[in-house]
Parts: structure tokens; C-alpha cells; sequence
């Protein structure tokens, strides 16, 4: 009997003990995670956005916010977008600036953010509405504000970020993974507004968080894009005087020569050509020059060998000391080379130094697509150049000494030019 029963209390055991078993089994795999109630609460907030029912909205809201620690995924510009379809808009317009000024501000330390997100249905219903972000849908959604009871200073705030979504460009670049931020003017279609309501934002609130780089970075910045643009519209080539470019320049020149070098040679000219290039950089202009043309003989010349053109070449630098549509004035000095090809003494040439004007014509000029960009150009270039040198000739000696006298060449050319503006 003891045996039974012992048998019976046994059996028992072991069916309680199974029977716990399975309870705790169920309770592990039917408990959801946290994971799947951060969804759960995900999809509650967005139906309940899509019905209106802000009472539910704000639960599931307060939810995710509380567990932020625990990894609820929500991301700050989310709550933005939340916080606006529930009508908080002051707490929205906190936020949205706090995103923006990331963007906006240089001078801005961007704390690390350990918020997760969720590419869900939530997610997709909040920025759906974004997708086409026009000047309309900006105005629609400064309009709202405007209507509602927060600040004025709040007001101008948000009216200043929404339109410089639209005016404000940013790209992001990197160097060695260190990323850096390129503002500039994106859009001219609502930067009227954009300008005024920043404006009034810093003028009237001038110790707030966001006052002082709305007005030392960004209104500067936008206001001098925008004069530029506003130039370009109405001259497209008005802001290419006195900047750089790269051109080549072909001609034909006369000239003749001066100086005491003229009492022992006869001068005349033969074929001439003259070939040019030219880098300017703003006002100042790098060239180089090859030319011949100039046949000079010693007076006393009886030889019979065939005469040939000499050869002058050189470098100069030239100043752009006045530009406009049809007309640059390019004063230059600079240094050069003189060879004497007819004379007694074989290889004679003379180091000179060189100085004139290049007047050159604009025929014609390419628009350039944007303030900046490239003008393809046709030149006609009047020039006037003289060269310093010295004439020396060992068939001539006094007391001793070779014959050694200066003399000036003058040259004035009329030449055409390509030049990529």
C-alpha cells in the first residue's frame, strides 16, 4: 500500500511539475518583446493621426517618448511632425529649429544622437506629406503657424526655417571622412519672404539661441548670393570684367627702331607674324610672345648671304586697368630677347626690357549659363609694345672694346584672339 501511494504522490509530482512547465512556456513565447510593443505603439500613434484621435495619439506618443532610454524607435524630427499634426506647435517650432540650426550653424557642436528610427508606417505617413516639399506646401505650413497662439518671435522663427528649406542650400562633402557642410542659395522662389521674416525674427529677438548666426552667417550669406544673382539677370556678363581666363592670340605688326643703335643699322621690315598666350588671374595677366619681322643689316653691309627676319621673344605682366563689355585696357611690363640675325657678329641677341599697352575689342561674347560659369570670347587686340636693348658688334671696336649702343624697338601689332573667359 505504501508503494501505491508513493507511486501515486510521484506521478502527481511529475504532472504539477509538467503542468508548470508549460505556463512558463507560454508566458515566455505569448509575452511580447519590447520591440514589438515600440511597434505596436508605432502603428497605434499612426492610426490614430490618421483618425484625429489625439487622445490615443498622445498615449502611444508618451509611450515611445518614455522608452527613448530603452530604444523606442523615434527620431527628433519625427516628434516635430507629430507634435504639429496634434496642434503643439510650440513644442514643434522648438524642435524643428533645433534640426535646422545643425544645418545652419557653423559654429554649431552637434551632440551625438542615440535616437533609433523605423522606416514603418508611421514613419511613411509623417513624411509622405513631404515628399514634393513646394513654396506652396511651405506657405500652407507657415500659415498654420501664423494662425495659431504661439509667439510672434516663434512665428518669425518658423516662417525663417520652413522658407529656408526652400533658400538655403546645403551640400555635405567629405575630406580624409571628416564631413563638412557647403551652404549657399539653393532657390530664389520664396527668398523675399525668407529674408524679410528673418529680419524681423532677429530684430525683435536678439538674445534668443538661434538670433546670432540667422544674423551673422546666414542673411549675409543669402543677401550677397542674391545680389549676384540679381546682377547676372540683368548682365550676365557684368560680373566677368576683371577676372581671369585663359587665350591665345595670332596677328600681323610694323614697327621700327630708335636709339644711338640707329647710326650703325639700317632697319626695314619683312613678313612679320606675332603669336601670344595669356593666363590672367583677376586684374593681372601672365603672357608669353614669339614674333619676327624686324631685318636689320649694319651700314656698311656688303655681303650677298640671304637676309632672314630676327626673332624677339619674351614674358610680360599685365594689368587689366580698365574692363567693360566692348573694351579692356591691359598697360604691361616685363622681359624678353632680341636676336639679331644679319649682323657681323653670329648669335648676336640683347636681353631687353619691355614695356607697352594691349587695347583689345570684344566682338563677340557667349553668355555664361550662371554667375561664375564660363564666356567663350573673340578678341581683336591693338598693341603697342617697345623693347630696351643694346646692339653690340665686334667688327666695330672702340678704344678696344666692341661697339655697344641702345636702341628701342617699336612694335605695334593688330592680332585675333580666343579666350576662355
Amino acid at each position: 500500500m505504501k508503494k501505491i501511494l508513493s507511486l501515486l504522490i510521484v506521478v502527481a509530482a511529475t504532472i504539477c511539475w509538467s503542468q508548470q512547465q508549460s505556463n512558463l512556456q507560454n508566458v515566455i513565447y505569448t509575452t511580447p518583446s519590447k520591440k514589438e510593443l515600440f511597434s505596436r505603439a508605432r502603428d497605434v500613434l499612426k492610426k490614430s493621426l490618421e483618425n484625429k484621435d489625439f487622445e490615443h495619439a498622445a498615449e502611444a506618443y508618451a509611450y515611445l517618448q518614455a522608452n527613448l532610454a530603452e530604444g523606442a524607435p523615434l527620431t527628433l524630427f519625427e516628434e516635430y511632425l507629430i507634435d504639429m499634426e496634434m496642434g503643439h506647435f510650440e513644442d514643434g517650432v522648438r524642435k524643428y529649429a533645433s534640426q535646422r540650426r545643425k544645418l545652419l550653424d557653423s559654429t554649431y557642436v552637434i551632440e551625438k544622437d542615440n535616437r533609433f528610427s523605423e522606416n514603418d508606417a508611421l514613419h511613411n505617413y509623417l513624411y509622405g506629406k513631404f515628399e514634393n516639399f513646394t513654396e506652396h506646401t511651405a506657405d500652407s505650413m507657415v500659415n498654420i503657424v501664423d494662425a495659431s497662439d504661439v509667439s510672434t518671435g516663434l512665428k518669425d522663427l518658423y516662417a525663417t526655417m520652413i522658407y529656408g528649406e526652400l533658400t538655403v542650400g546645403i551640400e555635405v562633402f567629405s575630406i580624409r571622412n571628416m564631413p563638412y557642410l557647403y551652404r549657399g542659395l539653393r532657390d530664389t522662389v520664396r527668398v523675399d519672404q525668407f529674408l524679410e521674416r528673418a529680419h524681423k525674427f532677429v530684430n525683435e529677438n536678439p538674445y534668443t539661441e538661434h538670433t546670432d548666426y540667422i544674423k551673422n552667417q546666414i542673411i549675409p550669406m543669402i543677401e550677397t548670393i542674391l545680389a549676384r544673382v540679381r546682377e547676372f539677370r540683368e548682365n550676365p556678363l557684368k560680373h566677368k570684367y576683371y577676372t581671369g581666363g585663359l587665350g591665345v592670340f595670332a596677328g600681323v605688326w610694323t614697327g621700327f627702331f630708335s636709339g644711338d643703335a640707329t647710326d650703325h643699322l639700317e632697319t626695314k621690315m619683312g613678313s612679320s607674324f606675332m603669336l601670344e598666350a595669356t593666363i590672367q588671374v583677376k586684374r593681372f595677366s601672365f603672357n608669353g610672345f614669339y614674333s619676327y619681322g624686324f631685318i636689320n643689316t649694319p651700314k656698311d653691309y656688303d655681303y650677298n648671304w640671304e637676309e632672314s627676319e630676327e626673332q624677339t621673344y619674351g614674358l610680360s605682366l599685365g594689368f587689366a586697368a580698365f574692363d567693360s563689355r566692348f573694351l579692356r585696357a591691359e598697360p604691361f611690363i616685363g622681359i624678353g630677347s632680341h636676336e639679331f640675325s644679319n649682323t657681323h657678329s653670329d648669335g648676336n641677341s640683347s636681353t631687353t626690357f619691355l614695356l607697352g599697352l594691349n587695347t583689345d575689342v570684344r566682338l563677340f561674347a557667349t553668355p555664361p549659363k550662371r554667375y561664375g560659369g564660363i564666356s567663350f570670347v573673340a578678341f581683336a587686340r591693338l598693341k603697342y609694345m617697345a623693347m630696351f636693348g643694346t646692339y653690340s658688334d665686334d667688327s666695330y671696336r672702340v678704344n678696344y672694346k666692341n661697339l655697344e649702343s641702345g636702341f628701342v624697338s617699336h612694335q605695334f601689332g593688330i592680332s585675333l584672339g580666343l579666350f576662355l573667359w
